[in-house]
């Protein structure tokens, strides 16, 4: 009996395919509920630039999550951490860049409130921005940032429910940063 390689092209290409699509399988996000209320989206094949990667991204939509969630994990590298990491520890600063008429055609029409997160070990802060007539519902932000030499991990959640955000946010960021 002749030995026969299982190397043929067919099984390397399927292998190949396999392989490269390993890099759409998205990762769920640490700290969130692990039932299916929760999905997670490929992001690394889609956003990836040379400024920030993407690690990871989960959203929950109603009526399991009330008023919908999305939670991402984000890593930053370079000039993109260190303005970051100044935001996170002094979120008024982000205010005030989003509140400035500098380079707008239209004056700014959205109340923008922030409030430093001092609680835990990671800067943060919350975010609030709604129409200033009032016509839509506010939506809320929340960000921990964790500095890991040149690089910076950031948690970020968004939705409609101000303490939902928070306190997602504070348990993503307990498990995807540590505490």
């Amino acid at each position: 009996m002749r030995f026969r390689p299982l190397c043929s092209p067919s099984l390397i290409l399927a292998l190949g395919l396999i392989l490269a699509s390993c890099g759409y399988i998205p990762r769920q996000v640490a700290g969130l509920q692990a039932d299916t209320s929760w999905d997670a989206l490929p992001l690394r094949k889609w956003l990836a630039e040379d400024r920030a990667e993407p690690v990871a991204l989960s959203f929950c939509a109603p009526p399991e999550c009330g008023p919908g969630l999305a939670v991402s994990v984000i890593r930053l590298v370079g000039r993109d951490a260190d303005v970051t990491e100044a935001l996170l520890k002094d979120p008024e600063r982000l205010a005030r860049g989003l509140r400035s008429p500098a380079g707008r055609e239209k004056p700014i029409k959205t109340q923008i409130a922030v409030e430093r997160l001092r609680d835990g070990p990671n800067p943060g802060f919350a975010i609030e921005m709604s129409p200033v007539d009032g016509s839509k519902r506010p939506a809320y932000g929340a960000a921990f940032g964790r500095r890991e030499g040149e690089a910076l991990s950031v948690v970020l959640a968004i939705g409609e429910n101000q303490d939902v955000v928070k306190d997602t946010a504070r348990q993503v960021a307990a498990r995807e940063l540590g505490s």
